[in-house]
Order: structure tokens, then C-alpha cells, then sequence
């Protein structure tokens, strides 16, 4: 009986090991957040329009990372195409050879404020004070709403705060 449980007890540290959390904007936790982007309405409705604007790409690239970890080349991305009248979440991931249609970076301590939601009474300006950003603001700004849940969405994934 002894026998039994340790090989349980075995077993179960074993699963915990492969179920432990990505590390936070790792290759795990982009394809986790897409998974989570197309759960969350206020994205994939509220950005129907604005995903429709791919070029000959057929979708839209955000790319993000953590100023931490390294720059460019430990970044993030998620790919939105328009499907059935929807922004989908394609493909999240290692940032691709692609140029992004968006392109966000900050500090760890900046990342966990924006994803709390402590984005300041002047919104747009709040968050921008916050984060390096690189695209059409005028877009962001038209979609602040979206904006924001993708911000709050950082967080919802489980994650370490490891580098990656």
C-alpha cells in the first residue's frame, strides 16, 4: 500500500511540473493569451472593424515584450485575422520576421500596473506614459475600449514573472 502511494504521490508532482505556469509574455503564455482573446468579447466584437484593415497579410499583428527580459528579440505576438464578423486570435506566439501593425513594450513594474488597470485619469495619456508604443495611436484611441481589455487581459493568463 506504502508502494501505491508513493508511486501516486509521483505521479502527481509529475503533472504538476508539466502544468506549471508560463512565464510571463514567453511563447506559452502568447498562445494562452489568444486562446483567452477569443473569449473575450469586448475583442473580438469590439474589433470587428479594425481587424478587417490587414494588407495583403490577413490580419493584424500586436507585438509586445517586456523591457526586463531583453528587447526585440524576446517579444510576443498574436496574430487577429476577421472571421465571421469577428477579431480571431490566429496564431499567438514568437514574434514573427513580419512587421507588426502595433508594437508595445515596457517595464515589469509598468506591465502588472496596466494590467491591474491603474491606467491614470487621463486614460490614452495614462497609458502611454506607461509603455513604449509604436503604430497609429489614432487607431488605439478610436479603440480604447478593446484597448483597455487587452491591457486587463495581460494578467488573466497564469503566469511567473520569470524571464523568459
Amino acid at each position: 500500500m506504502k508502494r501505491v502511494g508513493a508511486v501516486l504521490i509521483a505521479i502527481i508532482l509529475g503533472f504538476g511540473y508539466s502544468f506549471a505556469a508560463p512565464k510571463f509574455m514567453d511563447e506559452e503564455y502568447a498562445k494562452q493569451f489568444c486562446e483567452l482573446w477569443n473569449k473575450t468579447p469586448t475583442l473580438t466584437e469590439g474589433l470587428s472593424k479594425w481587424s478587417k484593415k490587414t494588407g495583403n497579410k490577413g490580419y493584424r499583428i500586436i507585438r509586445f515584450y517586456r523591457q526586463d527580459c531583453g528587447g526585440p528579440e524576446k517579444a510576443i505576438e498574436v496574430h487577429i485575422a476577421p472571421k465571421d464578423g469577428k477579431a480571431i486570435c490566429i496564431y499567438g506566439g514568437k514574434a514573427t520576421d513580419q512587421k507588426p501593425d502595433f508594437l508595445m513594450f515596457a517595464t515589469d513594474e509598468n506591465w502588472k500596473s496596466l494590467a491591474k488597470g491603474e491606467f491614470g485619469f487621463m486614460g490614452m495619456m495614462g497609458i502611454m506614459s506607461k509603455m513604449t508604443f509604436e503604430g497609429s495611436k489614432w487607431e488605439a484611441m478610436q479603440n480604447m475600449g478593446p484597448f483597455k481589455a487587452f491591457l486587463l487581459n495581460l494578467d488573466k493568463v497564469p503566469h511567473t514573472m520569470e524571464c523568459p
